[in-house]
């Protein structure tokens, strides 16, 4: 019982790892802008900030551009967890303090 307990702690662990360390914290801009050829104007103008902010390396000035491009825009399922992806990326990059 012991040893099945521990084997499940150890693979969830290692998928954790494997999950949080080997996720690539870079913003791939380009792919964003593919991604959301179809929102309205006024969340491209958004979008469109938020990429030149992430371009420049000012992550703090694209956190909400791209939060107003997640939740003020209709998008679909894959749309929205691309941005919201990206948000999460934007927020560690914030932390680390780049």
């Amino acid at each position: 019982m012991k040893k099945r307990l521990f084997t499940l702690v150890a693979v969830a662990g290692l998928a954790f790892l494997a999950l949080a360390g080997c996720s690539n914290p870079n913003v791939d801009t380009a792919k964003l802008r593919a991604a959301l050829q179809s929102i309205d104007a006024a969340e491209k103008v958004q979008l469109e900030m938020a990429i030149s902010a992430m371009d420049a390396g000012q992550y703090k000035d694209a956190l909400l551009p791209l939060r107003k491009v997640a939740f003020g825009s209709k998008l679909d399922k894959t749309q929205r967890d691309l941005v919201e992806e990206d948000i999460a990326k934007v927020k560690a990059r914030i932390d680390k303090g780049q």
